[in-house]
């Protein structure tokens, strides 16, 4: 099957999701929303054969618990467990990034760019500060415990996304860096609208840029390899 093709069977799936959290259409939104990340999984799969196998299998693992945790979210109204359930799946997500993305630096043998250039954390710290204090009175002891790990592992995956930078073409590095801070934007709206305040047009929003962020992530990851 052509790309093309692929591509456009994908885009159907992203629509009518969106079209579901747009017009507030649940049995669309719980219909589509699994083939998301089913979609970029295989992609990344059909076309990853011939790569290292470890930076597969952290690939693999990735999206297992992108789409267990999207799985989760979506019942977040029917309990607190769901949603604590589904961070913790998204938490090894991001771990699981973190160790992918350090993969392609350790088999380009060069020096990571943070190495050279560390102040640029301060950004991330900055950011996370700021959104954890905003935050911070708004959640209960536990959640107080499970934001802080979780956006750790989040800025974490982006800063090592950032340390990619002169480790890999410069289309695939920009492709998994932006989709990094797609996924800390994505994860920020999502923490503001349901502790802070209503996001008008949450769900398009929030679902928008995590779909971007993983498609970016995966595509990134291609190129770097094989120029997909």
């Amino acid at each position: 099957m052509k790309k093309s093709l692929i591509h456009f069977l994908f885009l159907i799936i992203v629509l009518c999701d969106l079209s579901g959290q747009l017009f507030q259409i649940k049995w669309m939104d719980y219909s589509f929303k699994p083939f998301i990340l089913i979609w970029i999984g295989g992609y990344f799969l059909l076309y990853a054969k011939n790569f290292d196998k470890k930076i597969v299998q952290l690939a693999v693992l990735a999206f297992i618990f992108s789409w267990l945790g999207d799985m989760l979210l979506m019942f977040g109204d029917k309990g607190f467990i769901f949603f604590v359930l589904g961070l913790a799946s998204f938490l090894i997500a991001q771990i699981g990034y973190i160790f992918l993305f350090r993969r392609t630096i350790n088999l380009s043998g060069k020096k990571p760019f943070l190495k050279k250039k560390p102040y640029f954390l301060i950004a991330y710290i900055v950011y996370g500060l700021i959104i954890y204090i905003v935050l911070y009175n708004h959640l209960d002891e536990i959640l107080k415990g499970a934001v802080f790990v979780y956006m750790l592992a989040l800025l974490g995956m982006s800063s090592i996304a950032l340390n990619r930078f002169g480790n890999s073409a410069p289309i695939s590095f920009n492709s998994v860096f932006i989709g990094s801070l797609l996924f800390v934007l994505s994860d920020s709206m999502l923490a503001i609208n349901k502790f802070l305040v209503p996001i008008p047009y949450d769900g398009v929003f929030i679902m928008a840029t995590y779909i971007s962020a993983q498609y970016l992530i995966m595509r990134g990851l291609l190129k770097q390899y094989q120029g997909y």
